[in-house]
């Protein structure tokens, strides 16, 4: 006997009990043995049939459209249905039915089958492709690092000695035909046309009317649209008569200039907090790695003009959110410009493309395991490029859960490929989850913010930051070096000065290359003929120190977070080399550093020079507009004894 229950929707619990036939018909008309209601439109008038075979098993009977999917996984024609399955029909979460199977009776004295072995699915045959097509990338990625090691040449030579180079051709054909195949049963034509419709090219254009391709962002409202900050940010690096603008996809497409930006309130903040120091854990056998954050790169654009409402994207729910699992499938559609022959076309004609994957995993913006309002990182195996950045990532359900924002490579030779970077070929890209664009939307994103700082710190408790750790380091690599490049022994650190700094780059001049910039100089008095060691604890990133000595920058040092120079303070009478037009440095370095430049304890002089700090940013970095708090230090290397 065969038992249908409704799962859900209005019959959700009735059930169908079938006795005497060997073939079910499910759907709307009325002559179907399993019926839905005539408004349950996500099922076809015929949808699917149970057929039983003369062994007594039910298989499953497509009708060709219609979608089906047995526990979660679209159903191959003929695959046989188990007591206890659940069938969904239309899309993953669509109407559902409950199966219950028992043995009818039997006439007879034989005995009942032995368990059979069951040959793989289509289904398995692609996953098997898509192994393939996965070896096929490592293999293409070893081929680039031969090329770099070795040649050219080389990784010609290595890949065409390889006896799998015909395995990975067909591997890679199959997996191509059994994706399409799946496209088609996992994300439906009209989901995918919906999306080809929602996706704008973001561009740039300057006063003569030149165009720059800058990203891809979604329509989300009737003159709003959802992209990343990285994208958004851009727009505050336009000169006069420059303008952000989006294109409608298709020949002719409509243009709206973009009227405001908005970022995500986590955006700058996030960046700040990765930036304020290096925090550093340790790893095996005295390894380290550094924390890394990927999060709130999130924004809104607002347009002049009404969008169409039928490109307009829903945002999946917090339930939806909430069952969003790895394996899920998903399409992203943007704009890749990186390393696209012909990318200047979407300046005249967008269109965009659409790629396939499923969610890898999903974690928190350190790629931790979280509480869910934390889990706001979507990983997945979509390829991720340059003008991709802000494209939807869009669930069987037809709704958004994430934009596309970043992914994994690793750096090559310019040589070996033009813009210096491959992508992993892991293929582990990234999304940001969507309701952080729905926090935007309705005001709550900003209140959100006070636990999501609880839980940036929370993760930080297993880090050590790196001003603790860096600190000799630091020193020594600002001593004196002997003539074998050896730092000189026997010397100890004397710290002379300790004093803060607040720097907001944004207070400075912006120069023709878009850069703000702002200093501040700490005056001191020194003595002649010492070594000297200076360093600052710098937040945001980056920061460049150096000494003014007569109004001349002398000895200068950037870096991350702790840019270091050491060197000796000359006397004037020192810095004479016979030629006035060009005196040795008062800071001296190298040879000129070594003790023959030393000068007598009863004969030393001081000298006044101006510890400088110099805050840097593009006008579309994050911490442009950040006060930002440097810690600047002056050591004098002196004699141990």
């Amino acid at each position: 006997m065969l038992i249908i229950r409704h799962l859900n929707g209005a019959q959700a619990g009735t059930e169908v009990k079938i006795e005497g036939k060997d073939r079910v018909v499910a759907g709307r008309q009325l002559d179907c043995d399993v019926q839905f209601p005539p408004e349950e439109t996500a099922v076809a008038r015929h949808h699917f049939a149970l057929v039983k075979k003369p062994s007594g098993s039910w298989t499953v009977e497509l009708f060709g459209t219609p979608f089906v999917a047995i526990d979660g996984t679209p159903a191959d024609n003929g695959q046989v249905v188990r007591d206890g399955a659940k069938i969904e029909l239309g899309r993953i979460g669509g109407p559902a039915l409950g199966v219950g199977i028992s043995d009818d009776a039997r006439t007879d004295n034989y005995l009942k089958t032995a368990g059979q072995a069951e040959a793989p699915s289509a289904r398995v045959i692609a996953t098997q492709a898509g192994t393939m097509a996965r070896l096929a990338r490592a293999v293409a990625a070893v081929a680039v690092v031969v090329a770099v090691a070795g040649g050219a040449f080389a990784a010609y030579n290595y890949i065409s000695t390889s006896n799998t180079t015909a395995r990975i051709d067909k591997a890679q054909k199959e997996f191509a035909s059994a994706l399409a195949r799946e496209a088609e049963l996992r994300i439906g034509a009209d989901i995918r046309a919906h999306i080809a419709r929602a996706v704008y090219h973001v561009e740039l254009q300057d006063a003569e009317q030149r165009l720059r391709g800058a990203g891809t962002a979604w329509v989300v409202g009737s003159n709003l649209l959802a992209t990343n900050a990285h994208v958004g940010i851009l727009r505050e690096g336009l000169r006069p008569r420059e303008r952000m603008i989006v294109r409608a996809p298709g020949q002719n497409g409509t243009i709206y200039e973009v009227v405001e930006h908005r970022l995500h309130p986590g955006y700058v903040p996030f960046s700040a907090f990765l930036n304020s120091d290096k925090r550093i854990i340790a790893q095996y056998r005295g390894s380290e790695d550094l924390l890394e954050g990927n999060g709130y790169d999130v924004a809104l654009l607002r347009v002049s003009g009404t969008l169409p409402a039928d490109a307009r994207l829903d945002l999946a729910s917090t339930e939806d959110l909430m069952a969003l699992k790895v394996g899920d499938p998903l399409v992203t559609a943007g704009y890749p410009l990186e390393a696209i022959t012909n990318a200047w076309a979407q300046g005249l004609g967008a269109t965009p493309q659409q790629h396939l994957g499923v969610v890898t995993s999903v974690t928190d913006m350190f790629s931790l395991p979280a509480p869910f309002s934390q889990m706001q990182l979507i990983h997945h195996d979509m390829p991720s490029a340059g003008g991709q950045s802000g494209s939807p990532i869009v669930a069987a359900s037809g709704k958004a859960v994430a934009l596309l924002n970043s992914g994994n490579t690793y750096a090559v030779p310019r040589s070996v490929v033009a813009q210096g970077r491959m992508p992993s070929a892991a293929q582990i890209n990234y999304g940001q989850r969507v309701d952080l664009i729905r926090d935007m939307l309705d005001g709550t994103a900003e209140q959100k913010l006070a636990d999501a700082r609880q839980h940036w710190a929370s993760v930080t408790e297993n880090f050590k930051l790196g001003r603790d750790e860096f600190l000799m380091r630091m020193l020594v690599s600002a001593l004196p070096r002997d003539e074998n490049d050896k730092p000189v022994q026997g010397l100890r650190f004397k710290q002379i000065i300790d004093v803060k700094r607040t720097l907001k780059a944004k207070a400075g001049k912006r120069d023709d290359d878009d850069f703000y910039t702002v200093s501040a100089a700490v005056p001191l008095t020194l003595a002649a003929g010492s070594d000297y060691g200076f360093l600052a604890f710098a937040e945001g990133g980056s920061a460049t120190i150096g000494i003014i000595v007569d109004g001349k920058v002398s000895g200068r040092a950037s870096n991350f977070n702790y840019p270091t120079f050491g060197c000796r303070l000359l006397a004037p009478a020192q810095q004479n080399t016979g030629n006035p037009q060009k005196p040795r440095d008062p800071c001296a370095t190298g040879h000129e550093r070594l003790s023959g430049m030393n000068i007598p304890a009863d004969k030393a002089e001081t000298r006044d020079v101006d510890f400088i700090v110099i805050n840097s940013k593009k006008a579309t970095d994050p911490l442009v507009g950040v006060d930002l708090n440097y810690t600047l230090r002056v050591y004098e290397f002196v004699q141990a004894n």
